[in-house]
């Protein structure tokens, strides 16, 4: 692989570019990059910095006796969704347990 084509080739240039106040488009032919392959690694650059989002992190707390008509709901911010009796609190529980 070219020293053009890997990762920290185009992490240096979109920083730079960032820094610079251009267009991508002007910043890529004082550059002589292509822009199908600067718009490309921008792409990847964005995709990675929305998955690798901060980590989960999971905090004890104390349950009580819930009414029997309760539901616990648990929402992230990447879109999972778990909802259960809030009564079966062994088993919520144990999914939390599993959770990685």
């Amino acid at each position: 692989m070219s020293k053009r084509q890997t990762a920290e080739f185009w992490k240096g240039h979109l920083e730079g570019w960032r820094q610079s106040g251009q267009t991508q488009v002007a910043y890529c032919a004082s550059h002589g990059l292509g822009i199908k392959s600067f718009a490309r690694w921008r792409r990847k650059e964005k995709n990675a910095a929305q998955t690798t989002g901060a980590p989960l992190t999971l905090v004890p707390v104390g349950l009580g006796r819930p009414a029997t008509d309760s539901v616990v709901r648990l929402r992230s911010p990447g879109g999972w969704r778990i909802e259960m009796s809030a009564g079966d609190v062994p088993s919520l529980a144990a999914l939390l347990r599993q959770l990685p």
